[in-house]
């Protein structure tokens, strides 16, 4: 059955200029997003201050993935039913307030209820900003747009570790935290002043039991997949969350299909284009988390560099994606957008297979080339991607949509970083008998450093060859997913049918223009 509609915002208004509005937008994004990188360089001094086990540690982590996955499709599907405008400004304030508490956290226990307090104010936010951007630019200029939401995404991600080593080392790990509050309060105040009215495009109840299954199936699917590795993938605990998943995703799945009004309606799957870039997207993800996850254990463990050192090195991904994402996601409207999507995957499996080949003495002007083609390989695919998924849908399915983008791209990227643990631990297994599952790490390596100075070089070095090793054995694994990303693109994506959406949106958006002359 259609959902009931109510009156949609005018994008065709030649008065309005969308890109003032979409300034609130990137303000969520950028700090949801930045916020997951930088915590990563402080939770040693947090760990140290609340004296925390390690698993206290790995809960600061997986509480928040956790809430995030589970509620993204939620509040994507809630945006559609309220003002998203005025949903989104809540999200930041929410995140806003338990970034301040986890500042002021007085334990370990307080603190990772507070991250679940975060996570609920993003997964507000990264539920509705494709969709914001999808209401906000009509189709012809979305794509640009697109880009700009790419660029977000690198950018939070490489300058994270060197705005969180800086706050660290120069103040204490409470900033992490607490530059979130004036960015918020900025977003806040923005997003009421600058985000006209948008979403209420349907009016339907909320499937509350379709939420319930969906929480326990996805939320036990994460923590197997998180956890698998620490707890053994042939443990009691990784098998018995598998096994509780699978039941109540297929019970959700039943129940969608079925319900009048599902909070993910399974029909968008029928959407050739939706389905295919969704598709593509996820074993895209799943190949870049694979691989970039390691490249700081190799810069600071190997390399010796701090956390912020490592993040210069690593900004080559962000400067090569901001050139070329608002390119290829303006392209994507002009030109078939079947090019760009192919050419990114290409690209980015190009900088794999160099990768393959790293060395331990490489230096940064020699690995910044190499790290260009990742960029350029991201930029190329990932706006005129969410561009073409989102034109595909229905209007009134945006924020579902951009839930399930969101949703998907996490559970890749979750899945992603235990795959190359798992193939990097299992190869060092192969060459360091016994060696067990944890990364080479900076204090480790210190150790071991110190133990050559005395002339026990043997340790060292048989570390350094095995992780090399490993790395490149990572390396060249993550190649097939782009390449399967760039297989399903090639022959399931329909990039005329797009451009024939952008012509008509066109002629549309000329003849109001017209009229209102």
């Amino acid at each position: 059955m259609n959902p009931k509609q109510t009156k949609p915002f005018n994008q065709t208004n030649p008065d309005y200029n969308p890109w003032v509005s979409l300034i609130p937008v990137a303000i969520g994004v950028f700090m949801v997003l930045l916020d997951v990188s930088i915590l990563n360089v402080a939770l040693p001094s947090i760990s140290q201050e609340f004296n925390a086990k390690a698993s206290d540690v790995q809960w600061i982590l997986n509480a928040y993935l956790i809430t995030l996955v589970i509620l993204l499709i939620t509040f994507g599907k809630i945006g559609d039913m309220v003002r998203r405008n005025l949903l989104y400004a809540t999200g930041m304030g929410i995140f806003a307030l338990g970034s301040y508490l986890c500042a002021e956290s007085w334990s370990i226990g307080s603190f990772i209820t507070f991250r679940v307090l975060q996570a609920i104010g993003g997964a507000i936010m990264m539920g509705n900003s494709i969709a914001l951007i999808t209401e906000l630019f009509p189709l012809g200029k979305r794509g640009a747009a697109m880009g700009v939401n790419a660029i977000l995404i690198a950018t939070a991600f490489s300058l994270g570790p060197i705005l969180g080593g800086w706050l660290t080392t120069h103040f204490s790990w409470h900033w992490v935290f607490y530059i979130n509050v004036p960015i918020g309060i900025v977003g806040v105040t923005l997003g009421l002043l600058l985000l006209p009215t948008l979403g209420k495009r349907i009016s339907e109840p909320i499937d509350f039991p379709g939420l319930i299954l969906l929480a326990i199936g996805l939320g036990f699917f994460t923590l197997g997949i998180i956890k698998g590795q620490d707890w053994g993938w042939d443990s009691e605990k990784t098998i018995a969350s598998f096994i509780i998943s699978f039941p109540y995703l297929i019970a959700f799945a039943v129940r969608e299909i079925t319900y009048e009004y599902p909070l993910l309606d399974l029909r968008l799957f029928r959407i050739r284009n939706f389905t295919a870039g969704i598709v593509a997207l996820f074993f895209i993800m799943m190949g870049v988390s694979t691989s970039l996850f390691l490249l700081p254990f190799f810069l600071q463990g190997i390399k010796g560099l701090t956390a912020e050192e490592s993040g210069y090195w690593l900004v080559a991904i962000p400067i090569m994606n901001t050139v070329v994402a608002p390119i290829a996601g303006r392209l994507s409207d002009k030109i078939n957008p079947k090019i760009m999507m192919t050419l990114g995957p290409s690209i980015f499996t190009i900088g794999l297979y160099l990768l393959s080949d790293l060395k331990v003495g490489v230096t940064f002007w020699e690995l910044t080339p190499v790290l260009s083609f990742l960029g350029i390989g991201l930029g190329m695919l990932m706006a005129p991607a969410l561009n073409v998924v989102m034109a595909s849908i229905p209007i009134e399915r945006a924020g579902m949509t951009s839930g399930t983008i969101n949703t998907m791209n996490n559970l890749a990227q979750a899945m992603g970083i235990t795959f190359g643990g798992v193939l990097l631990t299992g190869k060092m297994n192969d060459l360091i008998p016994g060696y067990g599952n944890q990364l080479p790490n900076p204090g480790q390596m210190m150790i071991l450093k110190y133990i050559a100075s005395f002339g026990i070089t043997s340790p060292l070095i048989g570390m350094v060859e095995a992780f090399m090793e490993s790395l490149h054995h990572v390396f060249l694994s993550a190649i097939p997913f782009p390449l399967v990303g760039l297989f399903i693109i090639l022959v399931f994506l329909q990039g005329k049918a797009h451009l024939e959406k952008v012509r008509q949106m066109k002629k549309m958006t000329a003849q109001v223009a017209q009229v209102a002359l």
